[in-house]
């Protein structure tokens, strides 16, 4: 629990400085597309996590692999972390950074469950109206979830719109009990 509140104190800290500097967005894009490359060689994250391999090598590393192609900052904050062996705490240091981000920035996450994918045109209209609701932005993340059979769910960090069929079967079941 501690090292979880110290990803967190860290994804702040690193928001603060980079709004120093006016590079929040590029920091941000740059950590979701280091996740997803840590997420698809976790071995990686255990070399640079390691305890058995020497500090100057770990920065060595990161170096080689991270300096010219993102931001000081970037590069400062995952020597920071392998120096830590904080690493694999990633993750909860970019919700942090994410979470804050998104509200200096007025923009909400919405989550949008359905048995099927939707078109473009519906999430484009379900943007406009909840941006127009919100006087926001909205980021739309939609999930498929076939067990839904049908409808939609719809949940914001404040609130849940469940109009899926499954919801709706589960209520008539529990009301014909």
């Amino acid at each position: 629990m501690v090292k979880v509140k110290s990803a967190k104190a860290y994804g702040a800290s690193l928001l603060s400085l980079a709004g120093e500097e006016r590079v929040e967005e590029q920091i941000l894009n740059e950590l979701n597309s280091i996740l997803v490359l840590f997420r698809t060689h976790p071995d990686y994250v255990k070399i640079l996590d390691s305890l058995q391999i020497a500090h100057g090598e770990l920065m060595e590393i990161l170096n080689e692999d991270f300096f010219g192609k993102v931001h000081r900052y970037t590069l400062n904050f995952l020597k920071l972390l392998s120096e830590k062996h904080m690493l694999h705490y990633l993750d909860e240091c970019l919700n942090e950074y994410e979470r804050l981000y998104n509200m200096e920035n007025n923009i909400q996450v919405v989550n949008v469950t359905t048995a099927k994918p939707l078109k473009k045109e519906i999430l484009s209209q379900l943007i406009q109206k909840m941006e127009k609701k919100t006087g926001g932005k909205i980021i739309l993340k939609e999930h498929i979830d076939e067990s839904c059979i049908g409808g939609i769910i719809i949940e914001t960090d404040e609130s849940r719109i469940d109009a899926s069929i499954k919801s709706g079967l589960e209520n008539m079941k529990q009301s014909l009990i």
